[in-house]
C-alpha cells in the first residue's frame, strides 16, 4: 500500500532537507488550525503572524493552509552574516568552547539555517536601510502580482510571550497596501494569524483591507492598529476554547 505524503507538506519547498526537518518539527508543534473559511483565495494576500519567540514562525510554516513567501531578515540568508548574528546571540552560551571553536560550530549551523530559509524563496528585509526597504516593497508587490502570498512577522521584540509581545508592530509592512493598489488597482488583504502555544492552536482571523481613500500614514496606522486589535481577539478566542 502506498502511503501518500501529508497534505500540508505539499505547501513546503521542494528541498528534501527542509521537508525532513518539517516532518520532525511537526511531532512537537502539532496545532489545531481554525479560520480557514476567512481566507479569500481568489488573489494573493499578506498573512501577519505573531512571533512568540520561535513558536509563531515554526507553527505558521508547518500549518498555514496556503503557499507563501516569508519576509526574512536579510542577514539570516547569508552564511557569514548569519554566523555573526549567532555569535552575538550565543555570546554567553557554550562558554566551554573557545571563540574560534564556537564560530566553527555556529558556522556549520548557519549553513543549515541558511539553506532552509532560502528554500522558501523569501523576500529579504533589511532594517535601517531606506533604499533596501524600498526594494523589499517592490519585490513584495511583484510577488503579490504573481499570485504569491506573503507571510510577515512585524511585531517589535519583547522579553516574554504575552499580549505585550504583539501589541506593537513595526508599521513598514503596511506600505504594501498602497504600493499594491498603485500597481494593480486592487485592495490588498492583511490576515491576522495568531499562534497560541498554550492551547496549541493557530487561528486565522478576518482580514483588514486596504482603503485607497486614506492618506498614506493614516492608512498604515489603521491597518497596523486593526491587526493588533484582532490579534488580541484571536488570543482571547484561544483561551476561551
Amino acid at each position: 500500500m502506498n502511503r501518500s505524503e501529508p497534505k500540508e507538506l505539499h505547501r513546503l519547498p521542494d528541498s528534501r532537507l527542509t521537508r525532513f526537518i518539517a516532518s520532525i518539527l511537526r511531532l512537537f508543534y502539532r496545532r489545531k488550525v481554525s479560520g480557514r473559511e476567512n481566507i479569500d483565495t481568489s488573489e494573493a494576500s499578506v498573512f501577519v503572524c505573531n512571533h512568540g519567540r520561535v513558536s509563531g514562525p515554526i507553527t505558521a510554516v508547518l500549518h498555514l493552509p496556503v503557499r507563501f513567501r516569508p519576509w526574512i531578515n536579510g542577514c539570516m540568508l547569508d552564511r557569514e552574516e548569519a554566523t555573526d548574528v549567532m555569535m552575538g546571540t550565543f555570546r554567553d552560551k557554550f562558554t566551554f568552547l573557545k571563540p574560534k571553536a564556537k564560530r566553527r560550530l555556529l558556522h556549520g549551523v548557519s549553513r543549515l539555517v541558511c539553506h532552509v530559509l532560502n528554500s522558501f524563496d523569501p523576500v529579504p528585509v533589511y532594517k535601517g536601510d531606506p533604499r533596501k526597504s524600498v526594494e523589499t516593497i517592490i519585490r513584495s508587490v511583484e510577488a503579490l502580482e504573481r499570485g504569491e502570498n506573503l507571510l510577515i512577522f512585524p511585531e517589535k521584540p519583547a522579553d516574554r510571550y504575552d499580549e505585550e509581545s504583539y501589541k506593537e508592530f513595526h508599521t513598514g509592512f503596511a506600505a504594501l497596501g498602497r504600493a499594491y493598489h498603485k500597481h494593480t488597482g486592487r485592495n490588498l488583504r492583511f490576515y491576522p494569524v495568531f499562534s497560541d502555544p498554550g492551547s496549541r492552536r493557530l487561528v486565522i482571523g478576518e482580514p483588514v483591507v486596504f482603503d485607497p481613500s486614506e492618506e498614506s500614514r493614516e492608512g498604515k496606522l489603521r491597518i497596523t492598529s486593526e491587526l493588533q486589535s484582532r490579534m488580541i481577539g484571536l488570543k482571547s478566542l484561544c483561551q476561551e476554547q
